[in-house]
């Protein structure tokens, strides 16, 4: 990977966060198909270069972020949604990213693999779509609404299976409303991609170490940029596109390929 395709790659990643597409899905196969990386390589980069959009999102959210960090305590609400959603995710997503990895040992099935998720994801959105949004708030939220967060923001480490898209539809599903779910969902990504780095670089498979510092720091760079640049703007595309459909037929595509 040059200086050129790291900037790209960071690119896609900025815009494609914000879009329940799935963001590591789509990067992966960009790195795979196009790009000739190894699976297991292509799965860490995604992993290192979602702490762009992370920025965006401390950047964006600073507010609610400092006021979390200031009132740090089990009884504030947000606080407390942040630690029960994350120690979910953390039990759902740690065995879930081994599982990837001796996966991608065998051989090239991401087209495959993604291509299932994204199938799924579109159909998570397109149920999420006809149950609509509850009336729920932050203080109406209960420990099952927590865990239920965590346990799918744990699921999208699946690559094909979009966080913001699965986390948010599974609190839909539980009558949150939106935009308290789009919110949620952005910041109880910040400690999940930490967490996911940290994880992917002590497990020996660091994307830093398989495609060199700068171009790795370049990706992060512009993913950062162009993620809070388009953030709003893509937010609110998202609400008007039938994204569903878009997955669905996008992962029937990449199936397809994988059996061509």
């Amino acid at each position: 990977m040059d200086i050129f395709q790291a900037i790209l790659l960071g690119i896609l990643q900025g815009i494609t966060e914000w879009l329940p597409i799935s963001s590591s899905g789509q990067l992966m196969l960009s790195l795979v198909d196009f790009l000739g990386t190894e699976p297991q390589a292509a799965f860490s980069l995604a992993i290192t270069l979602h702490l762009g959009t992370l920025f965006a999102v401390v950047v964006k959210y600073r507010k609610d972020v400092w006021n979390m960090v200031r009132n740090l305590s089990w009884g504030d609400k947000l606080t407390r949604f942040i630690i029960v959603s994350t120690v979910v995710t953390g039990v759902v997503g740690i065995p879930v990213y081994f599982l990837l990895k001796s996966i991608f040992v065998y051989g090239d099935v991401t087209n495959g693999l993604v291509g299932i998720l994204l199938i799924f994801t579109g159909i998570s959105l397109y149920i999420s779509r006809k149950v609509g949004a509850g009336k729920t708030d932050l203080n109406g939220l209960g420990y099952k609404e927590m865990a239920i967060a965590g346990a799918a923001q744990g699921i999208a480490i699946l690559p094909g299976v979009s966080r913001s898209g699965t986390t948010v539809a599974a609190m839909l599903l539980t009558g949150i409303k939106q935009d308290v779910a789009l919110k949620l969902s952005f910041i109880m990504s910040i400690p999940a991609v930490l967490g996911a780095v940290f994880l992917d670089f002590t497990a020996g498979e660091s994307a830093v170490a398989g495609f060199g510092v700068t171009e790795v720091i370049l990706g992060i760079l512009f993913a950062f940029v162009f993620g809070y640049l388009t953030m709003d703007v893509l937010l609110k595309i998202a609400h008007k596109i039938r994204f569903d459909i878009f997955c669905i037929i996008f992962g029937l595509i990449a199936v397809a390929a994988f059996f061509l």
